[in-house]
């Protein structure tokens, strides 16, 4: 039961977000910007933003739910019932652990130089730092779900 609720959530994100994406490029993208017509303004700018906070903040409550349950259950349940190793607690305290380790390294590292953006000086170092941060975060986490996603491909077989 938990194994098709969790596939027609992750289906029904995947289209919506595909529909959502269309929708981005197909109506109103190449509209110029009213400052500068160098620039596009995209029509639908607000739907894709609220779409992706709306992710962020169901990834933020997922993560958070699976860190108390994992720690207030630890991981009793067998292997055939849960379909999760009996250590869960320490697994999502590890993680938890490891993402917060890996925040504070690119935190640490990232550059906090000023930036020209739409001809505007952008000059605040903690927002440079936090989206810096946060950039080099999506590629290392993309290149591990990549990896993750192959190992687990070739792996059952």
């Amino acid at each position: 039961m938990v194994e098709k609720i969790s596939k027609y959530t992750l289906w029904a994100g995947m289209g919506i977000s595909i529909l959502i994406l269309l929708l981005f490029f197909a109506i109103g993208y190449d509209r110029p910007f009213e400052e500068n017509p160098k620039f596009t303004d995209p029509m639908l700018t607000d739907l894709m933003l609220i779409w992706t906070y709306f992710l962020v903040f169901a990834a933020i409550v997922v993560t958070i739910w699976s860190l108390i349950h994992g720690a207030t259950t630890k991981g009793t349940g067998t292997m055939k019932e849960t379909g999760l190793v009996a250590r869960c607690g320490a697994i999502s305290w590890g993680i938890t652990i490891c993402s917060l380790i890996c925040g504070a390294i690119l935190g640490f590292i990232s550059k906090d130089d000023s930036m020209l953006i739409n001809g505007k000086d952008w000059n605040d170092p903690f927002d440079i730092i936090i989206t810096d941060m946060s950039l080099v975060s999506i590629l290392v986490l993309l290149i591990v779900t990549i990896c993750a996603t192959i190992y687990s491909m070739v792996g059952k077989k």
